[in-house]
């Protein structure tokens, strides 16, 4: 029961008159400080005389003001409060003791966006919210940085970070709350050197048990690779005679988008949940859109792991890895989340699951889909089935790690004629 007064606390705020009152409307970071269940909401008021009515973590409420305090009861419980400076706190009596509460205004979304130009000069190993944030941002605000390669080495080659896919960020976003969805727009992603590093063997989980028994890789093997970004193409430095005509078609890509997980949680950056991560999808490219559950206030935004192309699965372990310049905009649904990853871009909507096997990413990926149709088409379950059963398309996104990802993906082709709003608004 605690846990849930908890989540769905109606606010108490002082109000010395009616003409102070309306300084109280806006939104609030509100921190409930239960030592079993600590958590942080938004806050919405919006006071008229002496009646103040809003929603805590989208839940709707009402109470009044009388005599310097707002005090209201729900499920047993009251609720009181008063202004703390430019802060509020107040307590909630329970009806086995009381827990303390506290709340901040967040800052107003800027009326003109700015665009930032971030160097970084540290990179992160671990997806957490113990991190300090390298750059406070806005809704609608755009950054212009740059990543290092999977082994942290810079453009120049030169050794700036210890392996593992280091991040850029993170980037506090103002307003984020937890049960938003961040959104992330993926406005500019281009090479910055002319070589790339690839694995040489394919990744066990990908073959049979008697062709990795069989299977003899060169340890020799050169896997560097040189970038005609005037061919747009991807070369070996060194092929063999077999492959002295190998091309591959140049792809810039992100392998890591991500937030900060659940919790206390610090997850290392070569692996994915929930929350993105290392996901090395080769859609999450220029042009791309990523929708991310946020965990914690400020979403605490990641990105890295540049890749000049890849295939389906990254299945030698290692794509192309290189370093990379990127252009990113950030923005908010609020109240709103799917609990996983979502992407789009002009082609297509994308459900990504991510979990232990490739049949659970595959069910998550799908439910996704299903729900996505359902929420922001209105499509009914069993209308849903026909687009799903006729137009669905799945692709293996990421054996590496230990997580695996399947995307399941629709075409806006079919979906536009249905007039339905689409971008997972």
């Amino acid at each position: 029961m605690r846990i849930i007064l908890t989540a769905l606390l109606v606010v108490v705020l002082f109000a010395g008159s009616s003409a102070a009152q309306p300084s109280l409307s806006g939104e609030w970071a509100m921190t409930v400080n239960d030592p079993f269940n600590r958590s942080v909401v938004r806050l919405t008021l919006d006071v008229k005389g002496e009646a103040i009515t809003g929603s805590i973590g989208g839940r709707p409420f009402a109470g009044t003001v009388a005599g310097g305090r707002f005090t209201a009861p729900f499920q047993g419980s009251t609720v009181i409060g008063n202004v703390d400076g430019d802060a509020l706190k107040g307590e909630i009596e329970l009806p086995d003791g009381k827990v303390t509460w506290t709340a901040v205004r967040i800052p107003p979304r800027p009326a003109t966006p700015r665009t930032h130009d971030f160097e970084p000069t540290q990179f992160q190993l671990y997806f957490s919210s113990k991190i300090e944030p390298v750059l406070r941002i806005h809704p609608g605000d755009t950054v212009r940085t740059w990543s290092v390669d999977a082994g942290g080495r810079d453009r120049a080659g030169t050794r700036r970070s210890a392996s593992g896919n280091p991040q850029t960020g993170p980037f506090y976003i103002e307003g984020a709350m937890p049960n938003d969805t961040l959104v992330v727009r993926l406005n500019r992603v281009r090479l910055n050197r002319d070589w790339a590093q690839s694995g040489r063997t394919v990744m066990n989980n990908a073959l049979e048990p008697s062709t990795v028994a069989q299977t003899k890789w060169d340890p020799q093997f050169n896997s560097r690779w040189r970038l005609d970004t005037a061919r747009n193409v991807a070369v070996l430095d060194s092929p063999s005679a077999a492959l002295k005509n190998l091309t591959i078609p140049l792809a810039p890509m992100l392998g890591c988008v991500a937030v900060a997980p659940p919790g206390e949680n610090a997850i290392r950056t070569v692996d994915s949940g929930s929350f993105g991560g290392n996901m090395d999808y080769n859609l999450l490219r220029e042009g791309t859109t990523i929708y991310l559950p946020v965990y914690h206030p400020g979403a605490l935004l990641f990105l890295g792991d540049g890749h000049a192309a890849q295939g389906d699965g990254e299945l030698t372990g290692d794509a192309l890895e290189t370093s990379m310049d990127f252009e990113f905009t950030v923005d908010l649904i609020k109240g709103r989340s799917f609990g996983h990853p979502l992407a789009e871009n002009s082609e297509f909507l994308v459900s990504i699951g991510i979990g232990g096997s490739l049949d659970q990413a595959l069910r998550q990926a799908t439910s996704g889909m299903m729900r996505w149709l359902e929420r922001d088409y209105k499509l009914a379950p069993s209308e849903a089935a026909m687009i799903l059963g006729f137009a669905l398309r799945y692709d293996v996104v990421d054996l590496v790690g230990t997580q695996v990802s399947v995307a399941a993906k629709v075409p806006k082709a079919t979906l536009n004629p249905l007039g339905q709003a689409n971008a997972g608004r």
